[in-house]
């Protein structure tokens, strides 16, 4: 099952008021009853020179899809031959960046057409990381039943609150066609 959804995963370059953008999976066949899942990838914190903050960005994430996967009734299995179905996922984070005329010659870097030649003025949250996540439920080596990717501007990275709100938010909003395990 682990087909990446390049047709997914995209970084949006909004100005302005910020939304997380979310684009759900196509069911490729009919939804059928589950109660147990596993992962399909393994966590971050067991794969050597991953960076601290994709390790941390990893649990926090683990962390909140258990706990929506429980609300609904599945059940964690560690054998992922024992489960119904398998949870792959991925989180990319891409680093805003902001180019100058210098390096970039195409590029208009005045913003406000009173200022001085070679004055930029930066949109609000220039710098900012996107994270977009990208969560599948399918059978082992099937296509994905359920999921989607989410897309958002984190304007406060070192903020673990606003982290873990925004990636409860999108877990939600992806899965929020996944009916409760079957017998819930």
């Amino acid at each position: 099952m682990r087909k990446i959804l390049t047709g997914l995963l995209f970084a949006l370059l909004l100005a302005g008021c910020e939304s997380t953008v979310v684009e759900r999976v196509q069911p490729a066949e009919a939804p059928v009853s589950f109660s147990t899942y596993a992962w399909g990838v393994a966590p971050l914190g067991d794969v050597p020179d991953a960076s601290a903050q994709n390790v941390e960005l990893d649990d926090e994430l683990r962390q909140i899809v258990r706990a929506y996967m429980h609300q609904r009734g599945y059940r964690l299995v560690e054998d992922s031959a024992a489960a119904d179905m398998v949870l792959d996922y991925q989180v990319s984070i891409v680093e805003e960046e902001v180019a100058s005329e210098q390096s970039n010659p195409g590029w208009d870097a005045q913003f406000d057409s009173n200022a001085p030649r070679g004055t930029v003025e930066l949109p609000n949250r220039t710098g900012a990381p996107r994270i977009t996540l990208t969560l599948e439920i399918g059978r082992a080596e099937g296509a994905a039943i359920w999921g989607g990717s989410a897309s958002k501007l984190l304007a406060r990275p070192e903020d673990a609150a606003e982290r873990q709100r925004l990636l409860g938010a999108a877990v939600r909003e992806i899965f929020k066609d996944l009916p409760p395990a079957a017998g819930y």
